[in-house]
């Protein structure tokens, strides 16, 4: 099964990016949008895992968890991977303790190398995906939607996210997008 670790997002930040979405859905911007329901702060792809590794996996995100006590963030402007010239990701981004972020982050990647547990070594940044761009636009069409993006890059957003668990998720890839399943909780 396709695994990764995440940070899910409270009801109320969720709704607020929902509004967000909706709103340049209507400006016909050419993204496939996020649904709010699956909006969440990843911090580690694993790819497939076999179900047999999950109470190693578990173990592991315990003793990452281990000292690092709840904290808060926020949200911050709205970017683009990889850049505005080529966006292909649309995202917003994180403000707050993102030095315990960073560290729960790192605390993870350790162990899952201490356990030999694959992962997606991307350098961590810290935001939410809440787009993709659609294939098959013109470099102009995509040279206009990162002008787009860059104008809403100091958005204000009200929402406050307590960081207080890390969950480990399951992705099914279905024909009508993917589907996330909670396997497990670990509090901070």
């Amino acid at each position: 099964m396709r695994v990764f670790i995440s940070i899910n997002l409270p009801a109320a930040a969720k709704k607020e990016l929902g509004d967000l979405t909706a709103r340049l859905q209507q400006s016909h911007w050419l993204v496939r949008w996020e649904k709010p329901a699956k909006i969440h702060i990843t911090l580690m792809f694993l790819g497939k895992l076999q179900n047999s590794k999950i109470p190693k996996l578990q173990s592991a995100i315990e003793r990452a968890c281990l000292g690092i006590k709840s904290f808060e963030i926020s949200f911050k402007g709205i970017g683009a991977f990889p850049d505005f010239v080529k966006p292909r990701v649309v995202w917003v981004g994180l403000k707050g303790d993102l030095k315990s972020l960073a560290a729960l982050q790192k605390g993870v990647e350790r162990e899952l190398k201490k356990e030999r547990i694959w992962f997606d070594q991307k350098p961590f940044v810290p935001h939410v995906t809440i787009g993709r761009v659609k294939k098959g636009i013109s470099k102009g069409a995509l040279q206009d939607l990162g002008k787009k993006i860059k104008k809403m890059r100091k958005i204000d957003f009200q929402s406050k996210i307590l960081v207080n668990s890390v969950e480990i998720m399951k992705s099914d890839l279905l024909p009508e997008g993917s589907v996330y399943k909670k396997l497990v909780e670990v509090k901070l």
